[in-house]
């Protein structure tokens, strides 16, 4: 992986300047270019995780729009300012041909890094000290050794809305003593496991039914996993270590946003233990799901190819009695039937759990029936035991 370093760059003159382009290709620089302050730094504000730096005229413009002959000097000071706002990790370097511009103490007081245009020595000195600067900023290095999971939290991918969250959570795991309520940060690794079944849904990896149902959450984690009663797997859809990491994050992730009513207690666990190694353990999943699932969705966009992988169980009318037992009672008065010798589950209405009396790991026997399209399977009724 050739590990680019992208910089924005302002400069109204930056489409004749071929040599400042080869020459940042040289050193594995991508320059991102913008003649105006509000264009470049509009594009800075929408997408600050995208850039390792910033390299700036003495003298441009104040919008995209504007005409030659409204260049001036006082917008690069007001960019630097902007710059200083959304970060002050971002280095900024200039790069003129304005010599009288930047000989004035003024100019260099607030740009301590000034570069001639046209002087080979300077440019590669200034790219020099661009590639330092990069490989030197800390988000940048986290950036290169965390590359797709980083990957996955742009636009193309997950959304660049989860990069912020994904950041915090590599901090975490980079500076475990840091740590400070680490039940708290559950909810941020939930978000992003739902952003990964959306795309997975997005190119056809799992059903839109499932999506689009109540339990979508945890009825997509049941289906990657091959454990969902409605569906079959023709073909292998993910890798079944990374079907076992989604699922295993979403029993963590999923009974820790709960503080009663859960069933492993999470919570309460964290907040008791003295150390974090459950919270560290569940980010080390969500890395290597991350860092898996690049490449898989790189290598398989095609929808139709990847809804040929399942297929529907097909439920004839016939009503079943399965013997099991009271799974779950949840505080909304919905319990959930579990087959005895099997992870089929089934939910059970808050009207029959009332009229029947249930009671948590009790003993039952249950008479189901298909909904007439054969995608869900309902409790007809229920003998206790």
């Amino acid at each position: 992986m050739s590990k680019k370093y992208n910089v924005l760059w302002i400069d109204d003159q930056h489409e004749s300047l071929d040599a400042v382009h080869k020459t940042a290709t040289d050193f594995d620089i991508k320059l991102w270019t913008y003649k105006s302050m509000n264009g470049g730094c509009g594009e800075l504000e929408a997408n600050l995780s995208k850039y390792d730096a910033v390299l700036l005229d003495a003298k441009f413009f104040e919008n995209e729009t504007d005409v030659p002959g409204t260049e001036d000097t006082k917008w690069v000071h007001k960019t630097k300012d902007r710059i200083r706002d959304l970060d002050n990790t971002l280095a900024y370097f200039v790069l003129t041909g304005q010599a009288k511009t930047y000989a004035s103490p003024e100019f260099n007081n607030a740009f301590p890094h000034v570069f001639n245009k046209g002087v080979d020595k300077d440019e590669d000195e200034l790219f020099k000290m661009l590639v330092d600067a990069c490989q030197n900023r800390e988000l940048t290095k986290l950036k290169h050794k965390y590359f797709n999971p980083f990957e996955m939290c742009t636009d193309t991918y997950l959304g660049k809305k989860h990069f912020d969250r994904l950041h915090n959570l590599v901090l975490d795991i980079e500076n475990p003593s840091q740590i400070k309520i680490a039940q708290d940060s559950l909810t941020g690794i939930r978000k992003i496991v739902e952003a990964i079944f959306t795309k997975l849904n997005e190119i056809g990896c799992i059903p839109d039914d499932i999506i689009q149902d109540k339990g979508w959450i945890n009825g997509s984690g049941i289906f990657l996993s091959g454990r969902h009663r409605d569906y079959i797997h023709k073909q292998e859809i993910l890798h079944p270590v990374i079907a076992f990491n989604i699922f295993k994050i979403l029993n963590v992730t999923q009974d820790g946003s709960h503080n009663q009513g859960s069933n492993l207690g999470v919570d309460a666990y964290m907040a008791s233990n003295t150390n974090t190694f459950l919270y560290q353990s569940t980010i080390l999943l969500l890395l290597d799901t991350l860092d898996w699932i690049k490449p898989f969705i790189d290598n398989n966009k095609d929808k139709a190819i990847n809804l040929a992988k399942w297929d529907n169980i097909q439920v004839t009318a016939v009503s079943t009695s399965i013997k099991g037992e009271v799974f779950r009672i949840a505080d909304n008065g919905w319990g959930t039937f579990k087959q005895a010798g099997s992870t089929i589950e089934i939910s059970i209405p808050p009207a029959m759990v009332t009229s029947n009396n249930l009671a948590l790991n009790q003993s039952i026997e249950i008479t189901t029936e298909p909904s007439p399209d054969g995608a869900k399977t309902f409790i007809k009724n229920i003998i206790v035991s």
